[in-house]
């Protein structure tokens, strides 16, 4: 049953469009104003996240900017406001696809629906290996319970290497999943950021860090004691 986050301060509405889609077998929680919707989520995650856009204090805009800081999962804005210029700058910072109020609900669903497939079906669970885990909904790193302060870099080096252990991953294929595929610099950047992850690892008292240099290929996570 995919979740859906839907935050909109029209309480009519908001039963409308959930009636809706918990109809067509989904799990819809409800928030009405943005700081708990931010709240909520961190601690029941969502598949997608529908976000209206007026909001009092934490508007939509800002939800989706720091809701983007934490989730890939898919966002959809909605919007009284035909303008372009909330369309361009909703897409700008992060959203996936936009709908203009007053919508049919058959098609905010089919929305919803197409943005699942895309996202390619449930979010992934904590990956855990040697007392480390890492939670790929919500970025959060921990070494044995303790967390584990890391940078967007770091966290997706160390989840490339965990999800591939205790196979070698390539310094090419590191860069494409730290950097992208058209990242044209020095492959041994990922040199230095192992080498800081190494660091925060050992620092959280795990000892020697379990990751190891392949000579002339690049990394894996597996045992080095």
């Amino acid at each position: 049953m995919a979740h859906v986050l839907l935050v909109d301060d029209d309480p009519d509405l908001a039963e409308a469009v959930s009636w809706y889609l918990e109809a067509d077998g989904m799990r819809v929680t409800v928030f009405h104003d943005g700081v708990s919707a931010l709240d909520g989520f961190m601690s029941d995650p969502a598949e997608v996240l529908v976000l209206d856009i007026m909001m009092p204090g934490l508007d939509g805009f800002e939800l989706c900017r720091r809701l983007r800081q934490v989730t890939d999962a898919p966002i959809l804005m909605l919007s009284a406001r035909e303008g372009e210029a909330d369309k361009v700058r909703a897409l700008g910072i992060g959203a996936d696809d936009y709908v203009t109020k007053p919508f049919g609900p058959m098609e905010l669903v089919a929305r919803v629906k197409a943005l699942l497939r895309r996202a390619g079906g449930p979010p992934e669970g904590p990956i855990r290996s040697l007392g480390v885990e890492l939670c790929p909904v919500t970025r959060m790193a921990s070494v044995n319970g303790r967390p584990l302060d890391l940078t967007r870099l770091e966290f997706d080096l160390l989840i490339g290497l965990m999800k591939h252990a205790p196979g070698v991953v390539s310094r090419s294929r590191l860069v494409e999943l730290a950097w992208g595929p058209h990242f044209y610099g020095d492959a041994r950047l990922v040199d230095s950021h192992i080498y800081h992850v190494r660091e925060k690892l050992s620092a959280t008292g795990l000892g020697p860090a379990p990751i190891a240099t392949v000579r002339g290929v690049g990394y894996a996570f597996r045992d080095t004691t």
